[in-house]
């Protein structure tokens, strides 16, 4: 054996004894934070703490749906003089990987693309694709090296986007199927990384609640998670949002290999945690578990972060719309017409008329249960309470017989309490127990005047329903989604929350009585 050959053979044993055989990992996932970082302090010291103790053992992921819920991110998503809010939070740790929320893209694409140009990590969603290029749009997935292991993290988006933002905020980008580009993409990670960990971020909620669309249709389910960890073999953990409901949990996929699913729940209640341990030459060893941050310690540097974030919004939140003459809550709309609700008519009939547009009838809906607004003085964040989304608002065209099918799925859907739409415009009855597609019967427009099943009228509602959003216009109506934007009148341009909180500065002194358009049997 000559001198070469031994240095050789010295050399590889030498490499071979330097590569560690094990590691243990920790992933750790936040997600719908929708802007409450005051209320994350909790959850940032667990952070900072795993932080000091693993190193780059630790691997930070957020999925998504940060960009809109709380005033101050509202204010900061306006503000182009200082960084963006959610970039701060997510450089703070850092973060190692970020995927992108619906919500993150309704803040629109000026917004998103200034907040992720100033993030200093990866932006993940394989399945948005920029139009022009016919490439992913983010980044489609990341390789993190660990002690010598290659962990794969694919990022993907429920297409269901294009239901509920317009055009307008997303400009060039078309949404993929999850289902298809989950399975695309694994494939494709496999074969050319040979990762030793699968990761899946999604935000793409567990299964739908009700999902009466064909198997093969365009966009597939909204809520993919749970069909993608059972049929789409590959994945060894699966972190998802979006629908808001902590979840840790391991299923048997097609292949008879587990995976494991996390969620942690949104707004910062807590965290979702796996610690992976990776061997060389063998499947990896996965426990799950929620950790709830409701301890008093509190991360005091990273509340010093936000305070002058939360010192340029507090003029603006707490200066004072107008008087509300007695105290509203949400969950009335349940018993029958109600303030709450009909304010939110009153607004979108008179906006649209100072347009130009006639509005026959109005839809609208609750948007968060167990809320209460007290008499006296409303301040913007109150409207921040009574109308927590940036929605647009629209005028479609429904025939007299779509208006009755509209407000039958409404009220059969009345859980979650948002998908609640009543009526104003039109005077109805609504016999509880009676079967959906019997409950309403509607007795004549508001003025009296006969209400028409065959005649066209136009409708306003927020952007939202307008898009296909609760699926009012396809499971109730039975439109098809792509013919939705077909009857479409018109479309603000200004998000219905500041269109509310005009209204209402102009208006001085809100009603003390409901529309009464509509009762229950």
């Amino acid at each position: 054996m000559n001198i070469k050959h031994t240095l050789m053979i010295a050399l590889t044993a030498l490499l071979a004894s330097c590569t560690p055989k094990e590691t243990t990992l920790t992933l750790i996932e936040t997600t719908d934070t929708h802007g409450r970082y005051d209320e994350f302090a909790n959850d940032a010291h667990l952070i900072k703490q795993m932080k000091a103790e693993l190193g780059d053992k630790l691997i930070l992921l957020d999925n998504g749906d940060d960009m809109q819920g709380t005033p101050f991110q509202y204010c900061s998503n306006q503000d182009t003089e200082h960084p963006n809010l959610v970039s701060e939070v997510l450089n703070y740790f850092p973060y190692d990987v970020v995927c992108v929320g619906n919500h993150d893209i309704e803040a629109g694409r000026k917004v998103f693309d200034r907040v992720y140009s100033e993030t200093k990590m990866p932006v993940l969603a394989a399945n948005v694709i920029d139009e022009e290029t016919g490439e992913p749009y983010f980044t489609p997935y990341i390789i993190l090296n660990r002690d010598g292991f290659k962990v794969a993290v694919l990022g993907l988006l429920t297409p269901y986007v294009i239901t509920w933002v317009p055009d307008r905020l997303r400009p060039g980008l078309r949404f993929e199927q999850l289902e298809s580009s989950a399975e695309k993409w694994v494939n494709l990670i496999q074969e050319k990384e040979h990762p030793d960990l699968m990761v899946g971020l999604f935000h793409s909620g567990w299964e739908p609640a009700m999902q009466n669309l064909p198997a093969d249709h365009p966009l597939g389910r909204e809520n993919a998670t749970k069909w993608v960890a059972e049929n789409v073999p590959g994945f060894d953990l699966i972190f998802y949002g979006h629908d808001h409901r902590a979840r840790a949990e391991k299923v048997i996929n097609t292949a008879g290999d587990a995976v494991y699913v996390l969620n942690s729940g949104c707004r910062g209640q807590g965290l979702a945690k796996a610690e992976v341990t990776l061997k060389k030459g063998a499947e990896p060893e996965i426990s799950i578990e929620l950790m709830l941050t409701d301890s008093d310690e509190k991360d005091e540097a990273f509340l010093a972060m936000l305070q002058p974030y939360l010192n340029r919004t507090e003029k603006y939140q707490k200066r004072e719309v107008a008087e509300l003459p007695v105290t509203i809550c949400s969950d009335d709309a349940f018993k029958g017409p109600c303030l709450w609700v009909d304010e939110i008519h009153r607004c979108q009939f008179e906006t649209v008329e100072a347009e130009g547009i006639h509005a026959d009838i109005s839809m609208a809906a609750p948007l968060s249960g167990g809320k209460t607004l007290e008499a006296g003085k409303l301040t913007v964040q109150d409207f921040f309470t009574w109308y927590p989304f940036e929605n647009a608002l629209a005028v479609m065209a429904l025939t007299g017989k779509e208006v009755k099918n509209f407000l039958e799925y409404g009220y059969e859907m009345k859980s979650p309490i948002y998908n609640f739409d009543s009526g104003a415009g039109i005077l109805y009855e609504v016999t509880d127990k009676k079967p959906m597609g019997e409950r309403i019967c509607i007795l004549s427009m508001a003025d009296g005047t006969p209400f028409d099943m065959e005649k066209t009228y136009n409708v306003v509602m927020n952007s939202y329903r307008s898009m296909g959003g609760g699926n009012h216009l396809i499971n109730g109506i039975g439109w098809a989604q792509e013919d939705i934007k077909n009857h479409v009148v018109w479309q603000s341009e200004r998000d219905l929350r500041s269109i509310f909180i005009d209204w209402a500065t102009k208006k001085g002194v809100l009603d003390s009585e409901p529309l009464n358009c509509w009762s229950i049997k």
